[in-house]
């Protein structure tokens, strides 16, 4: 790529990587509550509080007045990359986030009260904006690990009780989209050296993409609570005009770059309640990666496959106030076997959580809780094996097929995620206070 060109791309990318699974459940990777991600997230038919937002905005028709939630996680992600006959690339890195997410009642007349409102925010640790702008589509790229934890995250919701045993949740998740035509013009002399013969000029509009979520929650029977989930798919797109003139050459291309955060989602719900004290819910997520595509906007030569991930969770009250989860899931990988030019990193993934929390109303007099959780994300080992005759010709001039692609003869990958986190939860209205005491 020439110097005029990798200038205007990285510019265009910078959106593709502002800082997806998640609450204060904002829709971000490590923006789930503790008490969702103690249950691998198989939470959407159990009630709801303003940190579940994404999880089932129906829940937020549970708050019987404001909340306020507080998130923080911390991860360890081991990961690594290793080409047949060479030395693994470590691409290990700490991550972790902060979040915010409030909910109640919207004011006025009786019947607008019927409406709670809720909003949630969650920004990474380390990056509010990260760039990265890749030259070769072959380039080892983890659509899980690379760029989603980066990713801000923010969603808004309403929900209503329509009947006692029927809640309806509708929000929207935002994600940034940015129009960036750009002209590079090279004069040959004009400057003291080749980067001063370069003169770059920008236009940036900065928009917002919405993506849709929609929730149910029936209950059926008072033990038994079931759950529909749509989940609209969240990308980020940069596109623009790329005009380059240098001497009595002009190239006027349209360039659109792509990063999808979290695909399409279909996800049914049910929890149950076995006892006074023990509870168990399941969560079963149709995700459509099917429609993925890659940097460029393009669909991909090796298109990925849709997956059916379950998940399963359970609560159990200890002591007054105390009560301790964990939960499972499997996240079967939608990449199909690289034998292709791209080199896209991940396997099937076995999620294992536990958490605890405590409601301090009775022991403190004050209407906080506190949740902790643990989460592990453990890969399966990818290998992989390229076929020749699906590899590109680096230069079809040569006699013979000429490969020079990043996972040429094959590869192995693997990856470990350990997250911590916790959330505290306190009422805003003074009723709740009053009870407390």
């Amino acid at each position: 790529m020439s110097r005029p060109r990798a200038h205007a791309h990285v510019a265009l990318s910078a959106v593709l990587l502002l800082g997806s699974h998640a609450a204060a459940d904002a829709g971000a990777f490590l923006g789930d509550s503790s008490r969702v991600a103690a249950l691998a997230g198989a939470a959407s038919a159990r009630p709801g509080d303003a940190a579940s937002l994404h999880t089932n905005p129906a829940g937020l028709a549970d708050l019987t007045g404001a909340e306020l939630a507080v998130l923080a996680q911390l991860a360890r992600l081991e990961h690594w990359f290793a080409r047949d006959g060479e030395a693994r690339e470590d691409r290990s890195r700490t991550l972790g986030g902060f979040g915010l997410a409030v909910g109640a009642r919207l004011p006025g007349p009786d019947w607008l009260r019927q409406f709670r409102f809720g909003f949630a925010f969650h920004t990474p640790a380390e990056h509010a904006l990260r760039v990265r702008a890749p030259e070769r589509l072959d380039e080892p790229e983890s659509p899980f690990y690379d760029g989603r934890p980066d990713k801000l995250g923010a969603l808004g919701a309403l929900a209503v009780e329509v009947l006692p045993s029927l809640r309806v949740g509708v929000g929207l998740s935002v994600a940034p989209t940015l129009h960036a035509p750009s002209d590079v013009t090279y004069v040959a002399g004009r400057g003291s050296g080749p980067e001063e013969d370069v003169e770059i000029r920008l236009e940036r509009d900065l928009r917002f993409g919405l993506a849709p979520l929609v929730g149910i929650r029936a209950q059926p029977l008072d033990a038994l609570s079931l759950a529909l989930v749509y989940r609209g798919e969240n990308a980020s797109v940069a596109s623009g005009r790329l005009r380059v003139v240098a001497g009595g050459i002009l190239a006027d291309d349209p360039v659109r770059f792509r990063r999808l955060w979290s695909p399409e989602q279909f996800v049914f719900g049910a929890h149950a309640r076995v006892s006074s004290r023990l509870s168990l819910s399941a969560d079963l997520t149709w995700s459509r990666f099917s429609r993925m595509r890659d940097g460029y906007d393009r669909p991909l030569a090796e298109p990925f496959q849709d997956v059916l991930s379950p998940a399963a969770g359970g609560e159990l009250a200890v002591v007054s106030g105390f009560v301790l989860r964990a939960g499972y899931a499997l996240e079967p990988s939608p990449i199909p076997e690289q034998v292709g030019d791209t080199n896209y990193l991940g396997a099937m993934t076995h999620v294992l959580a536990v958490g605890a929390g405590h409601d301090f109303a009775s022991s403190l007099a004050v209407p906080l809780r506190l949740d902790l959780h643990g989460r592990g994300r453990i890969d399966a080992r990818q290998s992989a094996r390229k076929d020749p005759a699906r590899l590109s010709d680096a230069d079809p001039e040569a006699p013979g097929t000429q490969v020079t692609n990043l996972g040429y003869p094959g590869f192995e990958s693997r990856a470990l995620l350990v997250q911590l986190g916790l959330t505290l939860t306190v009422a805003l209205d003074a009723a709740a206070w009053e009870a407390a005491r």
